[in-house]
């Protein structure tokens, strides 16, 4: 895609909602200590973004439930806040939680992602 590309707003209504498959994820299971391993497993339920009534996914095309409503909120705010033209670098919340849901089922992407990381904080 050329850089400054817009796609065209496709939508008209930006709603938050249970994600349909809130039910169907994992819980953390009475007297399980909570880690870093199972922390996104913690919520009763997960939420999602609608356009036009259709339930958002990232841009690899997984489902994307969201812990907080409060979150669901912000990125509902950055799809509303579109014009005419889709500008996918200012949909920041949105690519942030695409990769960090790749990334916990992908160990390759979580390695990058770790050493980009140490990279930026020897460098501030």
């Amino acid at each position: 895609m050329p850089q400054g590309y817009k796609i065209k707003r496709f939508y008209k209504r930006v709603e938050v909602i249970e994600h349909p498959l809130s039910a169907e994820m994992p819980k953390i299971t009475e007297g399980e200590q909570l880690g870093i391993k199972n922390l996104s497993q913690a919520h009763d339920k997960y939420w999602a973004v609608t356009l036009d009534g259709k339930v958002t996914k990232t841009m690899y095309k997984d489902p994307l439930l969201i812990p907080t409503k409060a979150m669901a909120v912000a990125l509902a705010e950055e799809w509303d806040m579109q014009n005419e033209g889709i500008e996918m670098k200012s949909l920041h919340l949105n690519n942030f939680l695409a990769k960090c849901i790749r990334a916990a089922n992908d160990e390759a992407l979580q390695n990058y992602m770790r050493e980009e990381l140490y990279t930026i904080l020897e460098n501030d």
